[in-house]
């Protein structure tokens, strides 16, 4: 009987998706769980993603590469440029009694200007491979910023999977782009912007059945967006010289525009079939095409006059990539430079008001999530619990300039009702 690896605790109740063995024909299913990164709540900030490669022998092992955004971090000037560093700390104790396994080590690093530290798109980023033999855990990643003495930490249960039963198979996607060398680099925080044209995957596969090398096989992938509906699917044959090899799969195309897909391997082998799925963000793009440009004119037409929605919305399709340009240059605070920052705070704001407004409809067409697209995060939040007067008041205050927005939560069930329109 073959067992289906087990990547977090958490998700138990949907790993074994099907498993069924009748007769000798049967066909046995695996999938394994969503395993997605930590993310500490409070500075430094980090993501620390988790995954489970094999070492020579075909032995499962962790590996942990933590990413701390520069602007996390407290940077110091020197006559050499600008310092910086963290403590990492990883801590895998186990759910029974046994060994608690880890590492513990330190980073410092010199940046050669203040722009480099200030910038959202750089970070330190360590990686760690630990051997920890099968079983449940609970999980501890810990960084401590070495100027600023601040600290901050995530935990997770997870579970190391035993694969020593299992004939063939791969271990868990690890996400990142591959470079005009063909070399491979993981993206820890499963986020990407206008590189996701070189999206790949890297899985390390075992083969434990008899016979010849090397040998060949023929993966299944698809890329799906949000509401789950296939975008992207092929066919990728890849050739291994001896089990365990890592190999990188990258789809025919992966050109995507700003939102959340999961990415999706399926190998079937004789009378197995596995499968392991992957989330990650796009987070900045190229122009919309077709109905993404229809989709987002709608939100687009709260921060725009409605003359210009009028414009674009009269766009043929092969005239909506110049108009997109063109109502964005306008808005662009830094022409000379290759990127915008309005348009990148427009998206931002959007996934936001999506991951937080969402109730019964998109999160932008919500009275929370339309004020917060015009206006930004407030500066202060105050909370009046519901008492046997009245629901809930959650009240949002913006300082430059002055503004005051009431929301009420008329039916208990969080969908906030604006009570003062008229400040739009």
């Amino acid at each position: 009987m073959q067992v289906c690896p087990l990547t977090r605790s958490t998700s138990l109740a949907i790993l074994f998706a099907s498993m069924a063995l009748v007769g000798e024909g049967a066909f046995s299913r695996c999938q394994a769980g969503e395993l997605a990164p930590l993310r500490a709540d409070r500075p430094p900030r980090f993501t620390a993603e988790l995954a489970i490669p094999l070492d020579s022998l075909g032995r499962p092992t962790l590996r942990v590469s933590i990413s701390v955004p520069h602007t996390d971090l407290e940077w110091i000037k020197t006559p050499n440029g600008y310092a910086g560093g963290a403590e990492f700390t990883v801590v895998i104790e186990p759910k029974r009694d046994g060994p608690n396994y880890g590492d513990a080590w330190d980073r410092r690093m010199v940046l050669a200007s203040f722009e480099a530290t200030t910038s959202p798109r750089l970070a330190m980023v360590e990686r760690k491979v630990i051997s920890v033999p099968p079983g449940k855990y609970q999980m501890r990643v810990q960084v401590r910023d070495i100027n600023s003495g601040e600290s901050s930490s995530a935990t997770e249960s997870i579970e190391i999977p035993d694969y020593s039963r299992v004939p063939v198979g791969f271990t868990d996607l690890e996400l990142g782009t591959v470079d005009s060398s063909g070399s491979f680099q993981p993206s820890p925080t499963r986020a990407f912007g206008l590189n996701v044209s070189r999206l790949a995957v890297r899985l390390a596969l075992f083969d434990r059945r008899p016979g010849a090398w090397p040998r060949s096989y023929s993966f299944r992938y698809r890329i799906l967006d949000e509401t789950g509906a296939e975008l992207i699917v092929g066919r990728r044959t890849l050739s291994l010289s001896r089990s365990p090899d890592a190999v990188v799969l990258r789809p025919d195309s992966s050109d995507l525009f700003v939102g959340a897909y999961t990415f999706g391997v399926e190998l079937s082998e004789g009378k197995s079939n596995w499968r392991v799925d992957r989330s990650f963000e796009v987070d900045e793009s190229g122009p919309p095409r077709g109905k993404d440009f229809e989709r987002l004119l709608e939100p687009l037409a709260l921060i725009a006059e409605s003359r210009e929605i009028d414009a674009l919305r009269a766009l043929t399709p092969d005239e909506q990539t110049k108009g997109w340009a063109e109502f964005w240059q306008r808005r662009d605070p830094t022409p000379g430079t290759p990127r915008n920052e309005n348009m990148l705070e427009f998206f931002r704001r959007l996934r936001y008001v999506d991951q937080h407004f969402q109730n019964f409809g998109p999160g932008w067409r919500s009275d929370m999530g339309r004020i917060y697209i015009k206006h930004g995060s407030p500066d202060q939040t105050e909370v009046r619990p519901a008492t046997s007067d009245g629901p809930q008041v959650e009240i949002w205050y913006y300082n430059r300039p002055y503004r005051r927005f009431v929301f009420v939560d008329r039916e208990g069930f969080g969908r906030y009702v604006l009570v003062n329109p008229s400040l739009e």
